[in-house]
């Protein structure tokens, strides 16, 4: 076993028929379990396996994790994907290497910000962009997205605040002012909570009040300074609906 959570265990396993090692979750049935209709499945998916068929549409995004496989069973779920090795979560990543330097960080965040693109070109919001839902191999630096079963189909017209299912560290404020909130706003929130989150070493953020404010000051001295801090972001990456 290689990782557990509310949603059941993750094992490390290998294919009889290459060795090739994959990752194999195991997702529990309960009745709090989310479905969803997708395009060529005449019936409703599990929602992480529906988003991440959905993934799998060419070109495949090298930022996010592959599903190879999946089984249903009458009491949970079997998914095989990929394994990423040597790899971390980049929470514990930032962790072990307090306030990054901004060059690792620009690495980072450049993958970061093409992944939850990728997912909006796909249809995907993937609703819980956070540091350990990040995988990064140790001698590359190459980073994956995991971990969609927060997800939701994307929608122009937004969400309902109430079904937020993301960390409240990286709850963008008008989830908590507004009965209404999107897509790309919630994942540049996001993107922004991480990328303090690399070069501080912490939350900008303690509690509900200061996420409605949105005032962020930074602990790490050796930061650009002004405007130059955009260039940690890689060049005016932007994200598009």
């Amino acid at each position: 076993m290689i990782g557990s959570g509310g949603f059941g265990r993750v094992y490390e396993g290998r294919r009889k028929f290459d060795g090739k090692k994959v990752a194999i979750k195991r997702i529990r049935k309960t009745d709090n379990n989310r479905y969803l209709d997708i395009p060529g499945h005449p019936e409703p998916l599990v929602t992480e396996v529906a988003l991440l068929l959905m993934m799998r549409r060419e070109p495949i995004s090298p930022y996010i994790i592959q599903l190879y496989n999946w089984f249903e069973h009458p009491r949970k779920f079997t998914l095989v994907m990929e394994f990423p090795e040597p790899c971390e979560s980049l929470l514990d990543f930032i962790i072990g290497h307090p306030q990054l330097d901004e060059t690792t960080a620009r690495v980072i965040m450049r993958q970061a910000v093409l992944a939850v693109q990728h997912c909006i070109e796909r249809g995907v919001f993937h609703n819980d962009v956070h540091a350990q839902n990040f995988l990064l191999k140790k001698n590359t630096f190459e980073l994956k997205l995991i971990d969609f079963g927060c997800g939701q189909l994307f929608s122009s017209d937004g969400y309902e605040s109430n079904i937020y299912l993301g960390l409240p560290d990286y709850c963008p404020p008008e989830v908590l002012t507004e009965p209404r909130f999107h897509a790309v706003a919630a994942n540049v929130w996001a993107l922004g909570v991480l990328l303090y989150e690399m070069v501080n070493t912490c939350s900008p953020f303690r509690d509900r009040m200061e996420i409605v404010q949105a005032k962020v000051t930074f602990r790490n001295s050796n930061l650009s300074k002004g405007n130059n801090m955009l260039a940690v972001l890689g060049g005016g990456l932007e994200l598009e609906t």
